[in-house]
């Protein structure tokens, strides 16, 4: 798959953003070799050469959307769930979503198909599942205060709203105006904890 010419590497990530990008806008199963190839200006040969099934695409792509996922919702685990850690490492998990918006994007919109696409892969599969195991333990324990637990998860739903669920409506915003809006959504929703 990986080739040693120069310019081999440069074709695998032009595949990649292609992928990244069809895979946002038409879902994993809505976009086949053909449409990545054409888009790019090359033969479905050419695609075959870097990768040998869409599958292929998919494994690396999930890759790299789980390292950001990763990125992100490791600064929760550490801040716990305390309000105050999370007021610090809130910025910083907007800027890791707003730099990597469509990544998430195509993991959100194709999470179950990839669910079940590499539910029997020992490495996406076992990654897939524990990024969910992670951040639930957040917000699944009953001792808990209500109030805390409920606001954060509130605070972790109203940034991945706009950035990821919601995107395609916001995409219209700058980038500064979003995180903008969003530390105010935060000050709001944390403020008194």
């Amino acid at each position: 798959m990986n080739s040693a010419s120069p310019t081999a590497e440069p074709m695998r990530e032009r595949i990649v953003d292609v992928a990244v990008e069809l895979f946002a806008r038409q879902g994993y199963q809505g976009t086949s070799l053909r449409h990545i190839a054409e888009r790019l200006g090359v033969s479905k040969a050419a695609v075959y050469h870097h990768f040998h099934a869409k599958d292929d695409i998919a494994r690396t792509v999930i890759g790299r959307a789980l390292d950001v996922l990763t990125e992100a919702s490791d600064r929760l685990v550490v801040a716990g769930t305390d309000p105050d850690a999370w007021q610090r490492a809130l910025p910083q998990i907007i800027d890791i979503a707003l730099r990597h918006r469509q990544m998430l994007v195509v993991l959100e919109r194709n999470e179950d198909v990839f669910h079940a696409l590499f539910a029997n892969d020992p490495e996406v599969g076992a990654r897939l599942s524990a990024q969910n195991t992670k951040l639930s333990t957040l917000f699944a324990d009953p001792a808990l205060d209500p109030k805390v637990r409920v606001r954060l998860g509130s605070t972790l739903g109203a940034i991945f709203g706009p950035l990821v669920m919601l995107s395609d409506h916001y995409q219209d915003m700058p980038a500064d105006q979003l995180r903008q809006q969003l530390m105010e959504v935060i000050k709001v929703l944390l403020d008194g904890l």
